[in-house]
Parts: C-alpha cells; structure tokens; sequence
C-alpha cells in the first residue's frame, strides 16, 4: 500500500507495535493467521508483540533500559486486550503518559492488534501528529500487505541494530582485550623495573662493601707483611749502630745483613700488593700476558700450567675484572686441588670473552665448596664479579676427576666509545 502523503507518517509507524494472541495448543508460526483468526478472542494463550517498540521508538527508549522498561513492555497488553474483545479501535495513555492507539490488524482480525504510540510524556495536543498522518499510519497496518510490508521494515531496521550493535560488542571486546594486554605488559615492564632497581641497589651495595673489604685487605697486607718487615729492618739497624758504639764493633756487619734482607723482604711485599692492585703487564701488553706473567711468578714448578688463545683488547676495568677471576680460579687450584696440569684457554665468541680454567686435580663438590666458603671470598666472589660484569661463571667439578670453571663475559670494544 501506498505511503501517505504527510511525512509525520513514518514517524507514526517507527512508533507502531504488532500484537498477537498466541493459541495456547499452536506455534508461534499460526500467529496473525487463519487459524488466529478463526480462533478470535476465544483462545486464551499469551499475547506477544512480534514487531515494534525494540526497533528503538524514541520516547520508550530511554524507559527500556531503566527499571521502567518493565512497565513499558507491558503497558499496551490492557489496551490490546480490549480491542482484540471488541473488534473495535480504542486509545489509552501509558503510565509515562505516552497516547497509545490501538486498533485491529489486519482489518478484521480478533487475535492480532496494532497499537500507535504517539508523542512522549511531554508532548502537547500541539506536538501530536497530525490526524492525516495517523490515519494514513492506520490503514497501512490495517492491510494485510501493509503490515507485513511493515514488519519486514522493521526486522531489516532491527536485523541492522544487531550487526551494528555485534560489531561494536566485538570492537568493545578487542578494545577491552588490548588494554589488558598493554596493563599486563604495563605490569611486566613494572616488576621488571622494581626487579631492576633492586639489582641496582645490591649493586650499589656489593660495590660499596667490595671497595671497603678490598682497603681493609691492602691495609691489612701492607701491616702484616710489608710492615713487619720494614719494622724489623729498622731494629737491625739499631742493633747495628749500637754495636759500633759499643765494646763489639764487629757484629754490626751481621745486624746490617739482617737489617738488608729484610728491606729486601719489605720491598718484595710491596710489590706482591702492588700487583694485586694492578697486575704486571695487563695495563701494557693485555690479559693473555699478564696471566702468562701471573702463572710464572705463582704457580709452583711441579705443575704445568698453560696459557693458550687470546682475547681482544677491552677496557681496562674489564680486563681487570677478568684477570681477577681467573688469578682465582689458579689460586683454587694450586692451593686445593693437587694438580699436575692447570691449563687456561682464553677465546671470543659472539661478542663473549669466554675463559676456560681447567685442572687434573683432586675435583671437589661446588655445593658444599659454597656452604663452607665465606661471603665475598672464592668461588662465590667469583660468580658475584661475573654478574657484576653481566656474565656468569659455571663450575663443573666432582671427587676425582678435576675440574672445569668457565668464566663467560661480554666484551665492550673500546674503539667503538666517543
């Protein structure tokens, strides 16, 4: 059927409803039919609105999705009741006050009604549309072409809603789903952060007392050893001035051979500190020299030791820290290992510097070895000075079959600085 003339029509019918009475013992499917309407207001089954108000009527929108939604749902069941009984049009207002227009659809019909919701609670006689306009809106819903033509309107309008209403749930959902991702990252790089900051505390830490223990070590080297000495040095030398005042000259020669070999323990001292401090040769010709030079002056003749490969030149505080770990791992060796052969292998690989200390010694347990070894001494100093250069150092060692220690560092280029 034709649209009216008047333009307030269509915004009669985005207004409209379609009820129908459903017979008790029927489908869904027989609703507004024949049979419906051979049944009439006898049959008593539920009424229930198959097109209308949830393609979104702008004056029951704001009420459906509050607690009055309930009310407007079911405001027209009264009025579509009494007109489905009396076969006759009939008009009401809903408890918001919307006018409400109810009238048999199709034209006929004692089991199917439509019902016109005309203005909002706060619409005037003014407001209203006009009576053209309704009744145009009528007579479309009142032909049975009309009103299905309508209902296909309406479930295309609505068909709409859905898939613009699916795909900003979905939007909504991926929105949702990314910032959980990027507080869960946030979250990551958080605890990273505060794990990092506590690395650097204990760095900070570890620095501090390493520097003060290493002041306390050369103090308490130069007191015991290089003092002791120059102490000594400095009686003989008294005893020998006494003696050339005194009734036996002659034994002054012997106190100045004393006083002699102990300036010349004293000096021997001082230089063992010194090359503790800053190991001979490693400022000047590099790491494998300076442990070649080590191995010389520390490691008894009855063990071979072997100095092989070779690493780039890095900054001096890295070689240094290298130098340390593997003066250690010598130390560990000659002193509880009772090797034959200690053999060290320096080589570089992907931007590591990787040095191998291996002995055939006696072998040990790594894990009682830490248990009996002090803090900040040992094999744990080594390892807390590996990680302190972010590297690692690994131990592989059991009763009876020598020992393996690997000392794994990145080397910084020192041509690459600005």
């Amino acid at each position: 059927m034709q649209q009216g003339p008047e333009p307030d029509t269509n915004k009669v019918l985005q207004g409209a409803e379609h009820w129908v009475r459903l017979d008790r013992a029927s489908t869904p499917a027989a609703a507004g039919g024949e049979m419906a309407g051979q049944l009439g207001a006898a049959a008593e089954g539920p009424l229930v609105m198959v097109a209308g108000w949830e393609d979104g009527h702008q004056a029951c929108a704001p009420f459906v999705a509050s607690d009055g939604g309930h009310a407007c749902r079911g405001c027209p069941v009264g009025l579509v009741t009494g007109v489905m009984r009396s076969g006759r049009a009939a008009t009401d207002r809903c408890p918001y006050g919307i006018r409400m227009l109810a009238f048999p659809a199709p034209a006929g019909s004692r089991s199917s009604a439509a019902v016109l919701r005309l203005g909002t609670p706060e619409s005037t006689d003014a407001d209203l549309p006009s009576g053209r306009a309704i009744l145009h809106a009528a007579r479309r819903l009142r032909a049975t072409d009309g009103l299905q033509g309508w209902e296909a309107e309406q479930r295309a309008r609505g068909a709409e809603r859905r898939r613009t209403a699916a795909a900003a749930l979905a939007q909504m959902i991926a929105t949702t789903e990314e910032f959980h991702r990027l507080y869960t990252a946030a979250d990551r790089d958080r605890v990273s952060v505060e794990t990092s900051m506590t690395r650097l505390d204990t760095l900070a830490r570890e620095t501090l007392r390493e520097s003060e223990e290493s002041r306390v070590a050369v103090a308490h080297a130069l007191h015991d050893t290089a003092g002791q000495s120059a102490v000594a040095a400095h009686r003989f030398l008294d005893a020998a001035r006494a003696s050339l005042k005194g009734p036996r000259p002659e034994t002054a020669a012997r106190h100045l051979d004393e006083a002699q070999e102990r300036l010349l323990t004293t000096i021997k001292e001082i230089r063992t500190v010194l090359n503790n401090l800053v190991p001979p040769g490693l400022e000047e010709l590099g790491l494998v020299n300076a442990l070649q030079i080590h191995v010389r002056d520390n490691v008894p003749k009855t063990i071979l030791a072997e100095v092989t490969g070779q690493l780039p030149r890095a900054e001096y505080w890295l070689e240094a820290g290298l130098f340390a770990m593997t003066a250690e791992a010598i130390s560990n060796a000659v002193q509880h290992g009772q090797p034959t052969l200690i053999k060290i292998d320096l080589r570089a690989s992907r931007g590591r510097g990787i040095i191998t200390v291996t002995d055939d010694g006696v072998g040990f347990d790594p894990a009682a070895a830490h248990r009996r070894t002090l803090e900040g001494m040992g094999l744990i100093g080594m390892q807390r000075r590996a990680g302190w250069l972010g590297g690692r150092v690994d131990i592989v060692s059991r009763a009876g079959t020598g020992t393996n220690i690997t000392i794994t560092v990145p080397l910084e280029d020192p041509e690459r600085t600005e």
